[in-house]
């Protein structure tokens, strides 16, 4: 899509409520903001201005939050996945700068409806996993953060929770990993040069206000609605999501 058509207060709108709306499933579920945002932005801006937006976007939010249960953290378990993540994150950027778009949206696309029909499914936590699998989930998450900034959170989610038994502890500590994690996600991207476009600080002054009542709209609805509700709505989301971006690619 042209710069041009990216200003028009239409586009701008639409930007700004798919933002609010990604922030909002955040605030309820806890994490998922890219995972919603992503690939409905893709529809109206390029993948490459879309993935930095949000990673900056979520790097704000988890700021705001990680005062929240702060002591519960697992440091261990972050010094566990974190080498494998910075590596990772180093591999999808690269990917990011360097493969075709269509080919970007397709894989994205497929992703996508994996994640969504996983939720669906929603699969038992089964019984705790080695620390070594510290190694494919931090390197995993770290190479779909770095390209998607989506999808992320799924890989560090399932060993988290795989490794803690208390669900305080878990969203603890993948804040306290998701700092450290969108941290040099930033820096990469700086590096790479993705963070220097100016339609990006246009899209910032929109998304800022945006995933702020976004956030607290959540916050709101949190305790009104059943984790199993939301889950279900988020997979049906992302199924019709994936879908729509691989006939896209097609295209």
């Amino acid at each position: 899509m042209p710069v041009a058509e990216l200003h028009e207060p239409a586009t701008l709108a639409l930007v700004g409520a798919i933002l609010w709306f990604a922030f909002f499933v955040r605030g309820i579920s806890g994490f998922g903001s890219a995972t919603v945002a992503i690939p409905l932005l893709a529809h109206v801006t390029p993948l490459k201005l879309a993935v930095p937006l949000l990673l900056v976007l979520d790097f704000a939010a988890t700021l705001a939050t990680l005062k929240i249960d702060r002591g519960l953290i697992e440091k261990r378990e972050v010094r566990r996945l974190l080498p494998f993540a910075i590596v990772g994150v180093i591999a999808g950027a690269t990917l990011l700068v360097r493969l075709p778009a269509a080919w970007l949206l397709g894989v994205l696309g497929a992703l996508v409806v994996f994640y969504g029909v996983r939720t669906l499914l929603q699969p038992g936590a089964g019984r705790p996993v080695s620390t070594l699998w510290a190694a494919p989930a931090g390197f995993t998450g770290g190479l779909l953060g770095g390209m998607f900034g989506s999808g992320a959170a799924t890989p560090y989610m399932i060993y988290l929770t795989r490794r803690l038994h208390d669900r305080r502890r878990v969203r603890a500590t993948f804040t306290g990993f998701a700092f450290f994690d969108y941290g040099f996600r930033l820096i990469t991207f700086a590096i790479a040069g993705l963070l220097l476009d100016r339609t990006l600080g246009v899209l910032l002054l929109l998304g800022l206000p945006a995933m702020a009542l976004g956030l607290y709209a959540g916050n709101l609805v949190h305790h009104r609605i059943s984790n199993e509700k939301a889950l279900r709505f988020i997979g049906v989301l992302l199924v019709l999501s994936g879908a729509s971006l691989l006939a896209k690619s097609w295209q």
